[in-house]
């Protein structure tokens, strides 16, 4: 059976491509599971795994952050405020509010968070080359289908 007829997908998180994401802390690793793509163009699903010790810095955005933790026992900080976030917990950042997220253990903090798709460089440059992509597509069939050569 040919990937375009498969039903359903799936796969193991670390053999999806890691991201570069050293501009939000220098060890940690990032991966995407869903987005541009990648079967859900809106939004962008990202694995985040935090060393112990490390923390992405203060930063805020317009738009809302929903995480999930997976493994370990991290938090992050919204506006002073430091939300527990033990493996199998859950947490929303609202938009334009500054937070953190911190691993204080000593294993790995393992995470997903969904954002919109503009709000996560790699989608969005992935979204954009998608979108050239489609207008070079259509305006070749265009061309074909007005006989031009």
């Amino acid at each position: 059976m040919s990937e375009e007829t498969k039903v359903g997908q799936g796969g193991l998180v670390e053999d999806l491509p890691l991201w570069d994401a050293s501009a939000l802390a220098p060890n940690v690793r990032k991966r995407i599971i869903f987005g541009p793509g990648q079967f859900w163009d809106d939004y962008v699903m990202r694995h985040f795994t935090l060393p112990p010790g490390e923390k992405i810095p203060p930063h805020r955005h317009a738009w809302d952050h929903f995480v999930l933790s997976l493994k370990g026992h991290g938090r992050v900080v919204v506006q002073g405020e430091s939300i527990d976030l033990a493996a199998g917990r859950w947490g929303r950042v609202p938009p334009d509010v500054e937070h953190v997220f911190e691993n204080p253990g000593d294993e790995d903090f393992v995470f997903v968070c969904i954002v919109p798709a503009h709000g996560d460089p790699h989608a969005k440059k992935t979204a954009m080359r998608a979108e050239r992509a489609a207008r070079k597509t259509a305006k070749n069939d265009a061309k074909e289908g007005a006989g031009t050569p």
